[in-house]
């Protein structure tokens, strides 16, 4: 059940009936682990497929090269794809281009050559999906350096969408493309896509990995649980992502001795033993990328951190006027807009969740990390 076959399914069948996606997710989800057995899902179906991560990306130009690249290493689709897109960068200029296709971006407007390259695989015989990872990200480094820049390109790139349907796009991403289409106004650039929010896993397919015999054989020491075992360490994590269902899993040191063929069983207390562990002071660097995240990616990220610190402090939820009043407390110059734009970032980012209204850190051993080593 943890193979996430029927979102893949879904993504296939909606990409191949010309619909374009933008699927948000949070970090430490599976997000890349499902696009790249979704873009295998598609080209044994007969689709071109051209994966690319922009993050660390800052400009059109940047953009242009990776998709490129990404192109060229498909050999499969190389002798097509060259073929329309010399004819088209022939009559773009004058046939002073050279041979290979990144021999032209210097030469052209990035733009029109990402134009190039999309036109050029829409005249091949396949359909083709461009799936872009970390999309968010890209355009806010954009516009931190040139908002107008990256509003024009934003807004180029629908043009091309819309024009070449042939081509289908898959955007993802860890950092919410909606907020920051909002702060430098993309939104409308972004209208045409359908939003597709892959999930956590649910209980069921949480059990269903903590059991593949594949995933267990990753472990450091393999063992068996039953259902109140993974219940109760479900109820901690709190949110059941692979990443930190096997960060716990590797932890644990299973009480119950293997016996025949049967594997070592672990017990709640053993979960428990697990978790204290991975919250000592030589485990914390698997948490320190949050931190990271949030000073470097996230814009008024103090306040961003001012929230983070509060929620930290106590198993208790708050609700969302609690938290503006606190943290316009922390930063008098933070008006409610704002605060409520960071919080929906966090939200989407995976570090926070809501129920009723009312918020809280997503996973309780995220927290208990946040409140031990970050929270002032």
């Amino acid at each position: 059940m943890h193979f996430r076959e029927q979102e893949r399914a879904l993504l296939k069948r909606k990409l191949l009936a010309g619909t374009s996606i933008h699927m948000p997710a949070p970090r430490r989800i599976g997000k890349t682990w499902t696009v790249s057995r979704l873009s295998a899902d598609l080209e044994n179906d007969g689709v071109f497929t051209v994966q690319a991560d922009v993050e660390g990306m800052r400009t059109p130009a940047a953009f242009a090269r990776e998709i490129c690249q990404r192109i060229e290493a498909k050999t499969t689709l190389q002798d097509r794809f060259r073929k329309h897109f010399a004819q088209r960068m022939t009559n773009i200029l004058s046939g002073e281009w050279g041979s290979n296709p990144l021999d032209a971006l210097g030469k052209v407007n990035p733009v029109e050559f990402l134009e190039t390259l999309i036109a050029s695989l829409d005249e091949t015989e396949s359909t083709s999906v461009i799936l872009i990872d970390e999309i968010a990200y890209f355009f806010l480094e954009c516009a931190k350096d040139d908002a107008k820049a990256a509003r024009d390109f934003a807004y180029k790139l629908r043009a091309i969408k819309q024009r070449y349907k042939n081509v289908r796009w898959l955007l993802t991403g860890s950092i919410g493309l909606d907020t920051i289409a909002r702060q430098y106004e993309l939104e409308g650039a972004f209208v045409d896509f359908e939003k597709f929010i892959l999930e956590p896993f649910t209980p069921a397919e949480a059990r269903s990995y903590m059991r593949d015999a594949n995933i267990k054989a990753q472990f450091n020491h393999i063992f068996d649980a039953d259902d109140d075992a993974l219940d109760h360490l479900f109820s901690q994590l709190g949110w059941l992502s692979p990443y930190y269902l096997k960060l716990v899993a590797n932890e644990v040191h299973p009480s119950i001795p293997a016996e025949g063929s049967r594997n070592a069983q672990a017990t709640k207390e053993d979960i428990d033993a697990a978790i204290d562990k991975l919250l000592q002071p030589t485990k914390r660097m698997e948490f320190a990328t949050w931190r990271e995240h949030v000073t470097k990616n996230i814009e008024h990220s103090t306040l961003a951190l001012h929230l983070l610190h509060g929620l930290s402090k106590s198993t208790q939820d708050e609700t969302i006027d609690t938290l503006i009043a606190q943290a316009a407390q922390k930063q008098k110059s933070a008006t409610p807009r704002q605060i409520k734009d960071i919080i929906n970032i966090l939200e989407v980012d995976g570090l926070i969740a809501s129920r009723d209204g009312r918020y809280a850190f997503r996973s309780g051993i995220v927290r208990r990390y946040w409140h031990e080593y970050e929270a002032d």
